[in-house]
C-alpha cells in the first residue's frame, strides 16, 4: 500500500473540442507539497475531453470511454483503481463493491457525453466540480478549477458564513461561487448542464445486535483487530503511526505492533511546553507497552508562527482548525525519518462514542427534560447573571441556554460563532446575504437524514458527515501532504462502521461513561491508564499564546486589525476588538473564533488578493 500523491483536472465539453486551458501548464498554479513533481501531463483522449494530471494518477486514456483514479486499498490489496477503470471501459458501469480504502474517480464516455465522478465514504480525496457554459470541470483541488481560467474567483459569502460557524466549509458548499464539492460517499453523473449528485454509501444505525455485553465486546474487539490489521501497509512501503497517547491512536499502534512483530512499528508524537496540553507522557507509556520505535518533538509558539503560512498554502479553502499545526509537524517528523505513509486513528470517537460532546449532551438532555420548576429556576439564575461577564457566570448562562434547546440545535450551539454574534459581528452587507439559521439548517438536514434509532446515533451520524469528512480528514490529509506524506484511516473502514452501527447507543455512552463497550473490548489491547484518560488529541495552546504578550498575539493583532482586514467589509471591527479584549482578560475563551478570523484573512490575501491560480 503506497500513498498516491497526485492531482488532476478533467474537462468535458458538449462541443467537439475543449478550451485550451493553457494556464494549467504552469506548475506554480498547481498545489505545492514536498517532492511535488513539476511534470504536468496533458492528453485529449477523445473529442470533447481533455485531461491534466500530475503525480501518481492512474489513467486509462485510450478510446472514447476512459477515466482516471486515485486509490489506496487496505494492505495494498489488488489494483482497485485499475479494476474500476477496466470495468468502466468494458461495461460503462461503476460500483463501490469491495472498495474499503481511499479513492476518487472521474470516468467519461465521450460518445455519450456522459461523466461519472465519485469520492469514497469520507471524501479523503476531494472532488470539485463546476459547469461553465457547455463545459464541465472536475478537479482534485479548487486551485485547478480556478487555474483553468474559465471561472472568475468570486467569494461565496454564504460559504464563508458556514466557515465562520464550523471553522471549515462543509460539502457541497465551496468558497468560490459556481464551484461545488462532492459530498462524502456521493457520486456525480450526467452530462454538462444536466448533472445529478447521489449518495452511493451511507452509515446506518439499526442497533440490532443482541447478546451480553461480554459477547458484543468480544465481537467488537475482533472487528477492530481485523480492520486495523487489514490496513497494515504491505511490501516495502515505509510507514508508521500517529500517536497522541489517546485511546484511538494507541489502540491502532497496539494492534499494528502485534501484527508486525518482530518488526517494530514506528510512532510519531507531538508535545507542548504549556501545562495541560502536553500528552507525551501517555504516548511514551504506549510506546513502552507496545514496543514501538517512538519519535517525538515539541511544538512551540515560534513553530506555530512558522507553520501558519504553509498551512494557508496547504488548504485551498479557508480552514480554521488550529490542530492542523501539530498534525503538520507530526507528519513532517515522519517524513524526516523516511516515512511516507501514516496510519491515523480519526473516526474512533465518532463510532465508539468517545466525543466529550456526547457526554455533555446527556447532561443537557437531562436538564432539557427536567420538570418545569427546575428549568425555570435555571432561567432565573441565568437572568440574574445577565450583566455579569466572568468565566463562571458565562458558563452558567451558557449551560442554561444550551440545555433549553432541542437537538440538533443544541449540538450546533457548540459551533455557532457567527450565528451567536450575528448582529454584532457581521456587517450590514454580509447579513443581507445570509440568514442567521443558514448553518443550523445544514445540520438539521443531516440530522433528519440519519437512519438511526436514537438521538446519540443521530449526533454520531452528524459528526461522521461533518466533523470527520469535512474537518478531521481534510485537516490530516492536507497537513500531511505538505511534507509529502499520505494517511490511511482504519477506523473509517466502511465494514467496521456498518458493524458499530448495529451496536446499541448504550454501548457507546452509558450514563455518563463514554466508550462503554470499547473500553471492555480493549482490556488486553490498551493499558488501563490510557483506557481511562481524558481525551486530548493534538490540541494546540493557541488560547495561551493569544492571551499572553508575545509574538503570536502580536501577529493576530497585526493581521485582524490591519486596514486590509477591516476594509473587506465582512465584519464590524469594534466587535472583533471586543472579542480579543474579552479573551485576554479571561472572561471567555475566544481563541478558536479569533483563529478562524485569522485564517480567513490569510486565505483571502493568498488566494483572492493574490489571485493564486
Amino acid at each position: 500500500m503506497s500513498g498516491p500523491l497526485g492531482e488532476f483536472l478533467v474537462c468535458v465539453s458538449m462541443a467537439s473540442a475543449t478550451p485550451a486551458l493553457d494556464r494549467l501548464r504552469d506548475p506554480a498554479r498547481w498545489p505545492s507539497w514536498q517532492g511535488a513533481p513539476s511534470d504536468i501531463r496533458f492528453s485529449a483522449p477523445a473529442p470533447g475531453v481533455s485531461v491534466w494530471t500530475r503525480g501518481e494518477v492512474r489513467e486509462s486514456l485510450e478510446g472514447s470511454r476512459g477515466g482516471i483514479g486515485l486509490a489506496i486499498e487496505p494492505g495494498g490489496a489488488g489494483d482497485p483503481a485499475g479494476a474500476a477503470l477496466q470495468r468502466w471501459r468494458g461495461e460503462a458501469r461503476w460500483s463501490n463493491a469491495g472498495l474499503r480504502g481511499r479513492y476518487a474517480y472521474v470516468l467519461w464516455d465521450a460518445d455519450a457525453r456522459r461523466v461519472h465522478a465519485c469520492v469514497d465514504p469520507f471524501r479523503t480525496y476531494p472532488i470539485y466540480h463546476a459547469t461553465v457554459g457547455d463545459c464541465l470541470l472536475v478537479a482534485s483541488d479548487l486551485r485547478l478549477i480556478l487555474a483553468a481560467g474559465l471561472l472568475e474567483a468570486r467569494v461565496s459569502v454564504g460559504a464563508l458564513y458556514h466557515y465562520l460557524n464550523f471553522s471549515y466549509i462543509p460539502a457541497p458548499y465551496c468558497a468560490i461561487e459556481g464551484v461545488a464539492k462532492l459530498p462524502a460517499g456521493h457520486a456525480l453523473e450526467g452530462r454538462p448542464g444536466a448533472m445529478r449528485v447521489f449518495k452511493h454509501w451511507d452509515a446506518v444505525y439499526p442497533a440490532d445486535l443482541r447478546g451480553s455485553d461480554e459477547e458484543r465486546a468480544a465481537e467488537l474487539r475482533q472487528r477492530m483487530i481485523e480492520a486495523v490489521s487489514g490496513f497494515r501497509p504491505a511490501g516495502e512501503t515505509s510507514w508508521g503511526t500517529f500517536l497522541s497517547g489517546g485511546t484511538d491512536s494507541s489502540s491502532i499502534a497496539s494492534i499494528l505492533s502485534r501484527s508486525a512483530a518482530p518488526q517494530k512499528v514506528t510512532s510519531f508524537s507531538i508535545g507542548f511546553a504549556e501545562e495541560g496540553y502536553d500528552e507525551l507522557g501517555y504516548s511514551r507509556l504506549a510506546a513502552q507497552c507496545f514496543g514501538l520505535d517512538a519519535r517525538e518533538r515539541k511544538v512551540g509558539e515560534a513553530d506555530a508562527l512558522e507553520a501558519i503560512p504553509r498551512l494557508v498554502e496547504a488548504f485551498d479553502e479557508p480552514f480554521g482548525n488550529s490542530s492542523a499545526i501539530p498534525t503538520y509537524y507530526c507528519a513532517d517528523l515522519a517524513a524526516q525519518h523516511g516515512v511516507r505513509l501514516l496510519v491515523a486513528g480519526d473516526g474512533g470517537d465518532e463510532i465508539y462514542g468517545g466525543n466529550e460532546r456526547y457526554r455533555k449532551d446527556q447532561i443537557f438532555e437531562w436538564f432539557h427534560r427536567a420538570p418545569g420548576i427546575v428549568r425555570g429556576a435555571g432561567r432565573v439564575v441565568a437572568g440574574a447573571l445577565k450583566g455579569v461577564d466572568t468565566r463562571l457566570a458565562n458558563r452558567i448562562k451558557n449551560f442554561v441556554y444550551r440545555g433549553s434547546l432541542p437537538n440538533p440545535d443544541r449540538f450546533y450551539s457548540d459551533d455557532s460563532f457567527a450565528s451567536d454574534h450575528f448582529d454584532a459581528l457581521l456587517s450590514d452587507g454580509f447579513r443581507a446575504q445570509v440568514g442567521r439559521e443558514d448553518s443550523l439548517d445544514v445540520q438539521r438536514e443531516i440530522y433528519r437524514a440519519a437512519q438511526a434509532d436514537c438521538n446519540l446515533h443521530r449526533l454520531m451520524y452528524l459528526d461522521l458527515k461533518m466533523t470527520i469528512a469535512d474537518n478531521d480528514v481534510v485537516k490530516v490529509v492536507r497537513s500531511s501532504r505538505l511534507s509529502g506524506t499520505q494517511v490511511v484511516f482504519p477506523y473509517l473502514d466502511p465494514t467496521l462502521i456498518e458493524f458499530t452501527g448495529r451496536l446499541p447507543g448504550s454501548d457507546k455512552v452509558r450514563g455518563l461513561e463514554k466508550r462503554y463497550l470499547f473500553k471492555r473490548a480493549t482490556e488486553d489491547i490498551l493499558p488501563v491508564e490510557i483506557r481511562q484518560k481524558k481525551k486530548q488529541g493534538f490540541g494546540l495552546p493557541v488560547s495561551v499564546w493569544m492571551r499572553r504578550p508575545g509574538p503570536f498575539r502580536d501577529m493576530v493583532h497585526d493581521i485582524l486589525f490591519s486596514p486590509r482586514a477591516t476594509g473587506r467589509g465582512y465584519f464590524q471591527p469594534g466587535h472583533v476588538e471586543h472579542l480579543m479584549k474579552r479573551h485576554e482578560r479571561g472572561a471567555w475563551d475566544h481563541a478558536s473564533e479569533l483563529y478562524i478570523l485569522l485564517m480567513l484573512e490569510l486565505w483571502h490575501r493568498h488566494y483572492i488578493d493574490g489571485q493564486h491560480g
